[in-house]
């Protein structure tokens, strides 16, 4: 798990990541208009992702995306879109293979969270992936074979077979105890025989004792 550079685990190398400048001045939907129309919303954020801004905010709990220019959640992206976005993002000169629409049930190596996205792989030797917001675009994670072993690695680590991300789970902790209390065990065990060894002396081996009775001098 330490061979390799993390930041290539977590496939940096495989995109040019981009920061676009937001001219407030030229919004259709004002930030007090979102306020307005959302007294209670929480985390605003705002955000601009090829060439177009958007408001993210919490509303009731739940992540809500708006539209800076039509104030309206955005809608899905094509797949031909998907891809073209892809590409301006992938740093290699491979060509997509293929796109995929993940509204719900994503695959096991993203998070729920992030959805809905669209899946674009890659025809290169790392089998790369990378995963887009559906609505706008954005970037939101990136995958590759050594990406996918060191998730395995990590899984057997941490003793999480389930979701690969909790390092608190009862089985760990289980073995953890065990492991410590083996370990005490032990350091126990090494002082009480050290303890407990007689001081032992062979007379057979000093020259200067004598082993025949009856013989003078």
């Amino acid at each position: 798990m330490v061979v390799m550079d993390i930041d290539f685990i977590h496939g940096d190398s495989l995109v040019a990541q981009k920061s676009e400048p937001i001219n407030t001045d030229k919004l259709s939907l004002a930030l007090d208009e979102v306020l307005a129309r959302y007294p209670d919303a929480s985390q605003l954020r705002l955000f601009a992702v090829h060439g177009l801004a958007y408001y993210q905010l919490t509303v009731d709990g739940k992540p809500l995306l708006l539209s800076a220019t039509t104030g309206q959640t955005p809608a899905l992206l094509t797949q031909a879109q998907a891809t073209a976005y892809a590409q301006t993002y992938y740093r290699g000169e491979d060509k997509p293979s293929n796109a995929t629409l993940y509204l719900d049930n994503p695959p096991a190596e993203i998070s729920p969270r992030i959805l809905p996205v669209w899946q674009v792989n890659f025809e290169s030797n790392l089998n790369a992936s990378l995963y887009l917001n559906a609505n706008t675009g954005a970037l939101v994670s990136k995958r590759h074979d050594y990406w996918r072993l060191f998730d395995i690695m990590w899984m057997l680590h941490i003793m999480d077979y389930d979701t690969r991300s909790d390092i608190h789970n009862p089985l760990l902790t289980i073995m953890a105890l065990v492991a410590l209390l083996t370990a005490l065990a032990g350091i126990a065990l090494t002082y009480i025989s050290f303890r407990a060894a007689p001081a032992t002396h062979n007379a057979s081996a000093n020259p200067l004792v004598s082993t025949h009775k009856g013989e003078a001098p």
